[in-house]
């Protein structure tokens, strides 16, 4: 019996020594009995009796609870948390607003089934640079590693429960934040999903205390942030203004539509004329960087004197909406959000007086149009919009491109065809002469521009009429103010076909040098004629008159009187003279009369011989409009004809009343061309 008993006490040592095995769940009962089997000793040569089986008492051993788990993959680094992580697994470049998702493994390593676990976090970042705020887990309830819409409208999670042990019931979740929108190019941030072992309260799996729970946190992920805050605005359908695109003209949008023209050098520019008061550009908008932006639209105007503008949206059809709104709230309008790589138009409508002119050709008058990145408000990007203003200079030269109007320029003395002076008039006058004019016209709007060029000046003529004589104009080859050889006739360019001569295109602040020649005709009157010159763009209806030049036509002598009378003559035989005065000159005369003596050996008499009365008179008619009155001493004056008779050596006179006060001063006007004729008889002594 001792020996049983010895035996029994080393089963149940033995027993207590292995009753435990790793890995064995938790609360399993390792029973061990065991038996003593012997055969009862007998005589010598006696049959042995069946052997005999003696069972020992059981020793029960319970596994003990051995919690352990781990999540993966881990960062790489030392024991514990460490950031940034080593893992390319656990590495993603992101841009601010992204949405970071890395997806862990969480496997029971211990020996307890159906274990929890908390989920909390830890967050890092480098160079103080944002750290996540809003992490949240997700359940991969189909562990596909992918995160899908179904798992995220099953809700946020905050612990991992129900796992057991192996790597077969492994559970896999998602760790979930936002990259911090305020985060910059080259930051770098994570989080690390901390889990920790949720007791066993109430069960015989929870370890004897003191006992602490395990954890796992040395599973950091790395987000390297790739921000690219960036958008261009250039002419349209060219946001980054380089041309490519080549993007055609187009019409503007206002009710009298210009045609814009982008160029490659992030400019458009449209024409205006002398009626034109708006000009609607189109600009266009590109997100350029890597995630949603809104782009502040600001202008800025330059030598635009008295312009304004408003920014309008476009809508999808083309047509105008409304003001461009501010839909961010910051006071600024916006294009409102564009994705990466999207584009919108917006429309930029400049609004000024008509016949606004640059105050300087060689500055265009520009609106500069900027689009502002409300993430990063240090990027922008600008392009430029411009108003070609016409403006024209044209009169008399001057030092600096641009013809003076004020002062009035006397022509050239009028020439004949061998440049010799001949005044009209004069017999050496026979058919015109010719004044000349230096002149210029100078652009001095933004655009390239032509002008007509015509001119007109009333001349009267001798026998009163006044003939609209036009101005024809040669280019100042050489530039010397003088009409010469190498001077040619300006005539229509191709660039319009108006058939009016014009100046051909000029650049801005260029000038063409021109001579204007008026041809007067010999029997123009003695006057100051003034020209009435112009200078119109057929493009952009600008206009200039200089209308203050003028020649001088100078005053011809007048012809001596003609007076005829007979040959022969006998006593007491009645003689008659014709004596014509008349204005030969290319001016009015004034206070004009003819005048005539009784001649010696003559009487203004009557004679009755053989029956027939012979009477002198003294009569006259005119050309001229008005009343002939007579005079025998040159002051008094009266309508009716001197009678007979007169004292011999009487002196006559006839003149013509063209004012109709009754008498002869200087206010009666004989014209050039007008005549008085008289008829003086008298009676041979």
């Amino acid at each position: 019996m001792k020996k049983s008993w010895s035996f029994i006490s080393m089963l149940a040592a033995l027993a207590l020594g292995t009753a435990s095995a790793a890995g064995t769940t938790a609360g399993t009962q390792i029973i061990n009995k065991a038996e003593i089997v012997f055969t009862p000793e007998v005589p010598t040569g006696t049959t042995p009796p069946t052997p005999i089986t003696v069972p020992s008492n059981p020793v029960v051993t319970t596994v003990l609870p051995v919690p352990s788990f781990t999540i993966t993959p881990n960062d790489e680094g030392a024991a514990g948390p460490t950031f940034e992580t080593q893992n390319n697994d656990l590495k993603k470049p992101l841009k601010p607003g992204d949405t970071a998702v890395f997806h862990y493994v969480l496997t029971n390593t211990g020996n307890v089934p159906n274990e929890s676990y908390a989920l909390t976090s830890l967050t890092d970042s480098l160079s103080g640079a944002p750290k996540p705020t809003d992490v949240r887990y997700y359940l991969d309830a189909d562990k596909d590693g992918v995160l899908s819409p179904a798992e995220i409208t099953a809700g946020p999670i905050t612990s991992i429960t129900g796992v057991n042990p192996g790597d077969t019931d492994a559970k896999q979740f998602f760790q979930v934040y936002t990259v911090p929108t305020t985060a910059v190019d080259g930051n770098k941030l994570g989080a690390d999903p901390v889990g920790t072992r949720l007791p066993n309260a109430g069960t015989n799996l929870e370890p004897a205390a003191p006992f602490t729970q395990p954890v796992d946190n040395d599973n950091y992920n790395t987000v390297t942030v790739q921000r690219t805050d960036a958008g261009v605005i250039g002419p349209k359908s060219d946001p980054d203004g380089n041309g490519t695109p080549t993007t055609p003209a187009y019409p503007s949008t206002d009710p009298t539509p210009v045609t814009v023209t982008p160029t490659a050098t992030d400019t458009q520019e449209a024409p205006a004329t002398t009626t034109t008061t708006q000009i609607t550009f189109t600009n266009t908008v590109q997100n350029n960087g890597n995630r949603p932006d809104v782009f502040d639209i600001t202008t800025v105007q330059d030598n635009f004197p008295g312009a304004t503008v408003v920014l309008y949206t476009k809508n999808p059809d083309g047509s105008k909406g409304p003001v461009l709104p501010d839909t961010d709230g910051d006071g600024k309008p916006d294009t409102g959000s564009l994705q990466p790589g999207e584009v919108k138009d917006i429309l930029v409508q400049v609004t000024f007086p008509a016949g606004t002119q640059p105050a300087d050709p060689l500055v265009k008058p520009t609106v500069v149009v900027t689009a502002t990145s409300s993430n990063d408000p240090t990027k922008s990007d600008s392009t430029k919009d411009i108003v070609n203003l016409p403006k024209v200079s044209f009169g008399d030269p001057t030092p600096t491109p641009g013809g003076d109007i004020t002062p009035p320029q006397t022509g050239t003395p009028p020439v004949d065809s061998t440049g010799t002076p001949v005044n009209p008039g004069t017999p050496q006058c026979v058919t015109t002469v010719t004044s000349y004019f230096a002149m210029e016209v100078a652009n001095l709007g933004t655009a390239p521009d032509l002008f007509n060029i015509s001119g007109v000046a009333p001349i009267k003529l001798t026998n009163g009429t006044v003939v609209n004589t036009p101005v024809t104009y040669y280019r100042d080859v050489n530039g010397n103010g003088v009409k010469d050889a190498g001077d040619t006739l300006l005539t229509d360019s191709a660039a319009d076909t108006d058939s009016i001569p014009d100046t051909g295109l000029i650049a801005p602040n260029a000038e063409v040098k021109l001579i204007a020649a008026l041809a007067i005709p010999c029997d123009a009157a003695a006057q100051t004629i003034v020209l009435n010159q112009t200078a119109t763009s057929p493009i952009s209806g600008v206009t200039v008159t200089d209308p203050n030049d003028t020649v001088t036509v100078g005053t011809t002598p007048v012809a001596m009187p003609d007076k005829k009378g007979p040959a022969t003559a006998k006593p007491g035989e009645l003689i008659t003279y014709t004596i014509v005065g008349k204005n030969t000159s290319n001016a009015n005369i004034t206070k004009a009369f003819v005048k005539d003596t009784v001649p010696a050996n003559t009487a203004f008499t009557s004679l009755v011989s053989g029956g027939v009365t012979k009477t002198a008179s003294w009569t006259a008619t005119s050309t001229a409009a008005g009343t002939i009155l007579y005079s025998t001493n040159g002051t008094s004056w009266s309508a009716t004809a001197p009678a007979v008779p007169q004292a011999d050596s009487t002196t006559f006179y006839a003149a013509v009343d063209t004012n109709g006060d009754s008498t002869i001063t200087i206010a009666d006007i004989l014209k050039p061309g007008e005549s008085i004729t008289v008829t003086f008889s008298v009676i041979v002594k």
